[in-house]
């Protein structure tokens, strides 16, 4: 049994030139259209590579940063106990031996040193210092740090 449909004979399919140059255009942009997304998505993956790559070197980063901030602590402390070694050698020697050492020194230096000392130690050690360095190393340690 077969359908009989008024709709369904064998026509030939006429079609005007306007449709193909339509149907033409069509596959023109759907070929543009699929070569742009090919692009996007070459793009998209080459950001994403980038972007990882930028990832992996801002935590290699903060690594080292980690790892100076951790050496310049040590190294810091290191100084620090220097510095109180110093500290306690000069405290123990006399002012009129000390006097002398602290003339060659820059007026900064002399300045910290002489902070981290007693009061009545650098009573006795400015009178013995250079006139002009004592004037000029008093007006340091007037200055609060």
């Amino acid at each position: 049994m077969g359908v009989s449909c008024a709709y369904c004979e064998d026509k030939p399919v006429t079609v005007n030139e306007k449709e193909i140059e339509k149907a033409i255009s069509l596959k023109s942009r759907e070929e543009a259209l699929a070569s742009r997304e090919k692009d996007l998505a070459a793009r998209e993956k080459n950001i994403y590579t980038l972007q990882k790559e930028v990832d992996e070197k801002l935590e290699q980063i903060s690594r080292l940063q980690k790892d100076i901030e951790s050496k310049l602590e040590e190294i810091k402390q290191e100084q620090d106990q220097s510095f109180r070694n110093l500290i306690k050698v000069y405290s123990s020697m006399s002012a009129t031996k000390l006097a002398p050492l602290l003339n060659q020194m820059t007026d900064e230096n002399v300045a910290r040193i002489l902070r981290a000392m007693k009061t009545d130690q650098v009573a006795q050690i400015m009178p013995k210092i250079d006139s002009d360095k004592a004037v000029r190393v008093s007006r340091l340690l007037g200055r609060f740090q």
